[in-house]
């Protein structure tokens, strides 16, 4: 090797030494809450919720197989959830394409050249046919001495967990949402359904007073008001079924498919419980992990951290290796006395540009702190949100547990008024009003049993519980497929 090599060859092999020197910018560390902020656990639980580690499978409490069935097929065929999963990919691939700052640049560059030269350009005795043949092998790198390319390898694995984090969370929230319209579907079909016995019955109660009237026992009076009331039942069924077809339409996108081809599974009947069973809401430390919009928030205040010392290193000189070999002929490409060749550093220094570089690094800064804010805001919406889904669970189940004795009541009542009316006591007004109690209650019994499912819905979306199944293996969660 020549003395020029060697000259060229010692300072790059320092600069290459220089290599694992710590990078400019600040070195990520993760955000720690104030204990005021993050409680050690959630206090003052009711009636039904309880410690313990969060079921990841939660809608397999409600034991309904419906229910498990579409979850499942919703996780596998969602479109928001393909979605996500297509934005990973993309940063993902801007991860590895972000690696590739470590790896050299270039590669071979080959061209030829046919030219018929004019018989005055020609020298004696050569031809006026003349090929060309070039060759070059070229390489070139750039030595990371501050750090600019390894902190933008960081940035994009941060930004790759951030939107990992966030098809948890759309998985989560799709899990959530099937089972919240699935609740709602069934409380509106339990709807659908007491208003077709309250129909009926009240068709019964109309042919009663027809013949009443007939025999002289009640006046027409009577009859208009019972075939009032029959009307006022009738009129709440339109509504009803309207309801009934935005649900399971809803339900049909969750789950990737036509509204005009989805038919929802059939449903158990309901019962009377009041709760499904004690509820395990584990610890308030739980959610930086389990809320994907918490993990999402700390990788983005991770790759806004990253991203200063991107720009930092812009106040330093940009050093890059390179190597090549070049040959002016094909003959030259097989001996080496045709080829020439260059191996050296190029620094390169935007000492104007120093301003500017100031000002990226400010605004990262600034974009820093305001991550920083966004994140702790968010686990504040957290705490907020498992709280108040703590307490709406807590109100519907007193609410629920209060209509049933309601309803209960109300249901005796009109059948005593139906009876006594029959045998000739009473006067029919009593009837009405007993009945029109009784439907009143039975709807606002079956609705109450509809919120006290959404309120536990609410409380594991809360708790930001679901994603883990996904994590399992040969679990499909990837959403729709291409």
């Amino acid at each position: 090797m020549s003395r020029c090599y060697r000259a060229v060859l010692a300072p790059l092999a320092t600069l290459m030494l220089l290599v694992g020197c710590a990078a400019v910018g600040p070195d990520y560390v993760a955000p720690s809450l104030p204990a005021t902020q993050l409680p050690a656990r959630f206090d003052e639980l009711p009636a039904g919720l309880g410690p313990g580690s969060v079921e990841a499978r939660w809608w397999g409490a409600f034991d309904e197989p419906a229910l498990t069935g579409l979850v499942q097929r919703a996780l596998a065929a969602n479109h928001d959830i393909a979605i996500a999963a297509v934005r990973l990919e993309e940063a993902r691939a801007m991860l590895r394409e972000s690696r590739q700052g470590f790896l050299p640049r270039g590669g071979p560059a080959l061209s030829y050249e046919n030219r018929r030269w004019s018989e005055v350009q020609t020298p004696a005795g050569q031809s006026r046919q003349n090929e060309t043949y070039r060759g070059a092998v070229d390489a070139s790198w750039e030595i990371d001495l501050f750090g600019r390319v390894r902190r933008s390898v960081e940035a994009a694995r941060a930004q790759a967990g951030s939107r990992e984090a966030l098809l948890r969370g759309v998985q989560a929230s799709v899990a959530a949402e099937v089972a919240a319209t699935w609740f709602e579907l069934r409380g509106i079909e339990a709807e659908l359904a007491v208003a077709a016995d309250t129909r009926q019955s009240q068709r019964d109660s109309l042919s009663m007073v027809e013949r009443q009237v007939n025999a002289g026992a009640a006046t027409e009076f009577d009859r208009l008001r019972a075939e009032a009331l029959l009307r006022s039942v009738e009129v709440s069924v339109p509504e009803l079924e309207r309801r009934r077809d935005a649900s399971v339409n809803a339900l049909a996108i969750l789950l990737g498919e036509p509204p005009q081809r989805f038919t929802p599974p059939a449903a158990e009947p309901g019962e009377q419980a009041l709760a499904l069973r004690t509820i395990a809401v584990g610890e308030p430390t739980a959610l930086l992990w389990r809320r994907s919009d918490i993990a999402a928030a700390e990788r983005a205040l991770a790759a806004a951290t990253a991203q200063i010392g991107v720009e930092t290193a812009g106040l330093y000189p940009e050093v890059q290796g390179s190597i090549g070999v070049v040959t002016g002929s094909l003959d030259g490409m097989s001996g080496a006395s045709a080829l020439s060749s260059f191996i050296g550093p190029m620094i390169r220094w935007s000492l104007l540009d120093t301003g500017r570089v100031r000002a990226r690094i400010a605004a990262s800064e600034a974009r820093a702190r305001e991550a920083l804010i966004v994140y702790d805001q968010t686990v504040l919406r957290a705490l907020q949100e498992t709280d108040d889904a703590f307490k709406a669970h807590g109100a519907a189940s007193n609410t629920l547990r209060l209509r049933l004795l309601e309803s209960a009541a109300n249901g005796e009542a009109a059948r005593l008024a139906r009876a006594r009316f029959s045998e000739g006591e009473g006067v029919y007004l009593d009837v009405l009003e007993a009945e029109r109690a009784d439907y009143a209650s039975r709807r606002a019994l079956t609705a109450a049993r509809t919120r006290q499912r959404l309120a536990v819905v609410g409380i594991y979306k809360a708790l930001g519980g679901g994603w883990e199944v996904c994590a399992q293996a040969r679990q499909p969660c990837d959403g729709a497929s291409l």
